[in-house]
């Protein structure tokens, strides 16, 4: 049961706001710090913002708003991601993935980079209130009287009503106890959720986990509750929250204002030091003894005057009434005579003895040893092993055991040095056996040294620029290849060498978007938000009438496969896209992401080439690509006048249905100064170039889109100079991805109403995050999921309102796999869509049911729809939302199908203290395979007594629909904006 404990410090504070339990550690969060609390120890960590939940795994994962962030437990930043709604994180050491709790989903994440690996629904919505906690082998959620277990794969386990609000919970030895509101405590089987036990107790709290119990804070005091239900009281523990490191070895109370910490009475550990005499080679041998009926675990530490111990630390576990003996080995002497044997347990002296010390110096093996960690080579460490003969006489040889090399006649007072290699992991501890000889003896030495952690990544936005810190650990040199991702810029891997403390960089940014800055083979990132210069930009030194003879000569004839216009490249002088740059616009975030949109084909290819360079975007081609462009030329060249050619420089294939595709065509003269020159499109779209010099160009561009898989058409086109037509250039045939997120929206002339259907083409989950109505507008957000392979809607205002028959730009910013890029679409302008439901459609008619009584501490309002058509509807969905709804009870309503003249009651609970509630409901449903979607508002008045609602109240309360059912959007095959030039 329960050993006695003492304290062993305590500080002030205000009631943290987050708990954590590690192995050997517990966390706190203090207003925007945390404070790690380890035996006497305390470390802060200066988080900078307002923490809502801790966890303690093999990172430190601390959650605030909308953020998780993870840190070494010596309080270095690893790294940050979005967190979304979250509320709670839960992990647990040696498990690959933490948990974050939202409201309606729990999101499995890894550890060690914090890339979301899936998301799974929760069964029931839930709240900040909830109580969430890591097991061995999954999850553990608390909603109210609900506890449900998920196991590592994201299925559940049990989900069980207790019957009961849980306050607490808690686990040890394959059991969970939760404490009951009902003043109950439950012990329940942690793989099945079947009582175990149950008992009568005011239980305030459980300390999350214990080894063969838990702490369990009552009204009278703390208990020790046992895995099967045995309760023994702590009387060395005041009343208070109390918590338990996971080994056990550390608990700390929570009380007015007061955290102490306390650890097991050690006094009950005795220790004895056997050895009378030792000299190099032997051992101080010391007894550990254990008068208790429990299994001991202690860690030991022995110091003898004029000796060196290799290793000076033992960690040593011993029965219940039971004793076991530990040596340290001598390494070195540098004194002979009676010396002092202290040793300690835990930190605390646990007793002292007195050795002879023999074998000084002058006669016997005296070497002092010692590793470093010298360099980081392409995530490698390179160790430096380092033997000093400190005695007085020559060492025959030192030999490393594992690489077999050797030195000979070390020399008293000199030094032997050799390196070693170990795979680099960060804060890992790492030996090398060592042999040293002189004549008949033969010792071996095992040093340790632990690697440096990490290097750390700070970024941030200037300004128009990107300003990035990379910083080393402890001062060791590290060469590896690093990663710039700009937006609109592509990727650039470049070796570096930082010798130093830091490297500084400094990037400019281009577009909107993620930027990533990496160490390649060390697996440490930062990503950041740059915002660009607004959607559909061209860069400003995109061609144009400027553009002189002799830089057009010397750039596009030097020009290579890895010049700036392609995706990637690999020197640092080329991390910048060319003013020239035909990007597609709707892959500005996406080019360099791990999460892009691009073919998986595409991908595999980058793979397995193994280069680094020319990792071409979709729509980044130079003229030498394999999208190569097509040209005319004129015939009237050969007299003296102008000469035009055109050149259409566009990608090879669309990136997804929607996406927006820039089409350029590029007309030049070489030939004397033209007037009146137009350029003519195959599609009816003209436009006036006037006048172009000797040397001169004039680019044409114009967005393009597809409405369907399959391919996308870009019309042909011809130059013509006072209407004679002297340059063409031919159509050509896009293929379009189908294995991307694609976007279909439309926009109403009238009111301006976007409604945008998300196709989700890939593999994974995504979220549709946000969306800018443009052309530069700001970023408005959004939240909807979208499964692999499903579809979903979402909605926003254009600002401007186009004319019927436009393509309005719009953009959207997509999460999936852990990364969020934006894709660039054309919205097609149709006032068709709007009304294309009014009359005569079937539709769920909504009505408030006599069922509903708004009066009193439990409110309800009964929502009745009722299908009045002749047709079936499908996919039917309720989901109400407003203040006076009482989240806590409240789930939306879904039906797979409902009849003519069937109806759905759908139940809204609502909170009291409003004198006149109302809420909205958003209704959607199918009618032949089109999704059509409505609000309704409902609002009446409420009374505080039950007894006071009447049928007169009943009869004043309303639902009334605030906009027509709305169809998906109609989307025409093709979508182009008019054609403009800078010239």
């Amino acid at each position: 049961m329960s050993d006695g404990y003492r304290q062993v410090g305590s500080f002030e504070s205000d009631p943290p706001s987050a708990v954590g339990v590690g192995r050997d550690v517990i966390a706190f969060g203090l207003g925007d710090r945390v404070t790690l609390v380890s035996g006497r120890e305390r470390t802060a960590i200066d988080h900078g913002d307002p923490i809502l939940d801790l966890a303690v795994a093999d990172r430190l994962l601390v959650l605030s708003q909308e953020t998780l962030t993870a840190y070494s437990l010596d309080g270095d930043r690893v790294w940050s991601h979005d967190a979304g709604d979250a509320y709670a994180v839960a992990g647990a050491e040696s498990r690959e993935c933490c948990g974050l709790l939202a409201p309606d989903a729990l999101r499995f994440v890894e550890v060690t980079g914090g890339r979301e690996r899936f998301a799974v629904d929760r069964t029931r919505p839930g709240t900040p209130d909830d109580a969430f906690l890591a097991t061995p082998t999954g999850f553990l959620v608390a909603t109210w009287s609900f506890l449900t277990a998920v196991d590592g794969d994201g299925e559940v386990a049990f989900d069980r009503d207790l019957s009961a609000v849980v306050r607490s919970v808690g686990v040890c030895d394959g059991t969970v106890v939760a404490a009951l509101q009902s003043d109950r405590l439950v012990g329940l089987d942690r793989g099945s959720g079947e009582d175990r036990w149950r008992t009568e107790l005011d239980a305030r709290q459980v300390a999350p986990v214990g080894k063969g119990s838990v702490l369990v804070s009552a009204a009278d005091g703390v208990l020790d509750v046992a895995a099967d239900g045995a309760t023994e009281t702590v009387p060395d523990l005041p009343t208070g929250d109390v918590y338990a490191s996971g080994d056990g070895a550390i608990v700390c109370s929570v009380r007015d204002g007061t955290i102490a910490t306390y650890v097991p009475d050690r006094d009950r550990i005795d220790v004895a030091v056997l050895t009378d005499s030792v000299g190099v080679g032997g051992t101080v041998d010391v007894e550990v003894s254990n008068p208790t009926e429990q299994e001991r675990t202690v860690d030991l530490s022995l110091d003898v005057d004029g000796c060196s111990l290799s290793p000076a630390e033992r960690t040593v576990t011993v029965d219940g009434e039971d004793s076991a003996v530990t040596d340290f080995p001598v390494a070195s002497v540098q004194r002979e005579g009676r010396a002092d044997a202290i040793v300690a347990a835990d930190g605390d002296e646990a007793g002292r003895g007195t050795v002879e010390v023999e074998d000084a110096a002058s006669g016997g093996l005296a070497v002092e040893t010692a590793l470093h960690a010298a360099r980081i080579d392409d995530g490698v460490a390179e160790i430096g092993v380092t033997v000093e003969n400190v005695g007085g006489v020559p060492l025959d040889a030192v030999r490393l055991l594992e690489a077999g090399t050797e030195a000979t006649d070390i020399a008293p007072g000199e030094a032997w040095e050799g390196t070693v290699t170990r795979p680099y992991e960060p804060e890992t501890r790492v030996s090398v056996g060592l042999e040293v000889t002189r004549g008949d003896r033969r010792r071996e030495y095992a040093p340790t040294c632990t690697l440096p952690s990490r290097p750390t990544i700070d970024a941030a936005v200037e300004r128009d620029a990107l300003r990035a810190t990379v910083a080393v650990a402890d001062g060791v040199p590290v060469e590896d290849r690093l990663v710039v991702e700009m937006p609109g810029a592509g990727r650039v891997r470049s070796p570096v060498t930082i010798d130093g403390d830091e490297l500084l960089l400094l990037v400019p940014q281009y577009e909107s978007g993620v930027a990533r800055i990496a160490l390649d083979a060390l697996d440490a990132e930062e990503r950041v938000r740059v915002p660009g210069n607004g959607t559909f930009t061209t860069p400003s030194s995109a061609g144009g009438r400027d553009r002189s003879r002799s830089s057009r000569e010397t750039g596009a004839t030097s020009r290579s496969p890895n010049s700036t216009e392609s995706g990637e490249t690999t020197t640092s002088d080329q991390s910048t896209a060319s003013g020239d740059s035909t990007g597609d616009p709707s892959e500005t975030a996406s080019s360099s992401a791990r999460g892009s949109e691009r073919s998986r084909s595409d991908e595999a290819a980058e793979r397995g080439s193994g280069r680094d360079t020319e990792e071409t975007a979709s729509g980044d081609r130079t003229e030498s690509s394999v999208g190569a462009p097509t040209e005319g030329r004129s015939e009237s060249g050969t007299g003296g006048g102008p000469s035009l050619s055109a050149t259409r420089r566009a990608p090879d294939r669309a990136p997804g249905i929607g996406h927006a595709v820039r089409d350029r065509i590029v007309v030049e003269n070489e030939g004397e100064p033209a007037e009146s020159v137009e350029i003519a499109l195959d599609d009816g779209e003209r436009l006036s170039l006037g006048r172009l010099d000797r040397g001169a160009t004039a680019p044409v561009d114009r967005f393009v889109a597809a409405g369907e898989a399959g391919e996308l058409t870009l019309p042909s086109a011809a130059v013509e100079v006072s209407g004679t037509v002297v340059s063409e250039v031919d159509a050509r045939q896009l293929s379009v991805s189908d294995d991307a997120v694609g976007v279909l929206a439309t926009v109403d002339p009238d009111d301006g109403a976007l409604t945008a259907v998300v196709e989700n083409g890939t593999d994974w989950q995504c979220r549709v995050t946000g969306v800018d109505p443009g052309p530069d507008g700001g970023r408005a957000s959004l939240s909807t999921a979208v499964d692999a392979g499903a579809s979903g809607t979402v909605s926003a205002t254009v600002g401007e309102r186009p004319a019927p028959g436009d393509a309005v730009p719009v953009s959207f910013w997509i999460e999936s796999d852990g990364e969020e890029r934006r894709i660039d679409v054309l919205v097609a302008a149709d006032s068709d869509t709007a009304g294309a439901s009014a009359g005569g459609e079937p539709a769920l008619t909504p009505d408030i049911s006599s069922d509903t009584q708004v009066a009193g501490e439990y409110s309800s309002v009964v929502l009745v729809f009722e299908n009045d058509g002749d047709e079936p509807l499908t996919d039917v969905s309720v989901v109400a939302d407003g203040d006076p709804i009482d989240s806590m009870f409240y789930s939306p309503a879904r039906r797979e199908r409902v009849e003519p003249g069937d109806r759905i009651e759908h139940y809204v609970d609502l909170e009291s203290g409003y004198t006149e509630p109302g809420f909205e409901a958003t209704v959607s449903y199918a009618v032949d395979g089109t999704e059509k979607e409505y609000v309704a508002r409902a609002a009446g008045p409420a009374v505080d007594d039950e007894s006071a609602w009447t049928a007169d109240l009943l009869a004043a309360w309303s639902i009334d629909r605030i906009d027509a059912a709305t169809p998906s959007p109609e989307f025409p095959s093709r979508l182009s904006t008019p054609p403009r030039s800078e010239n």
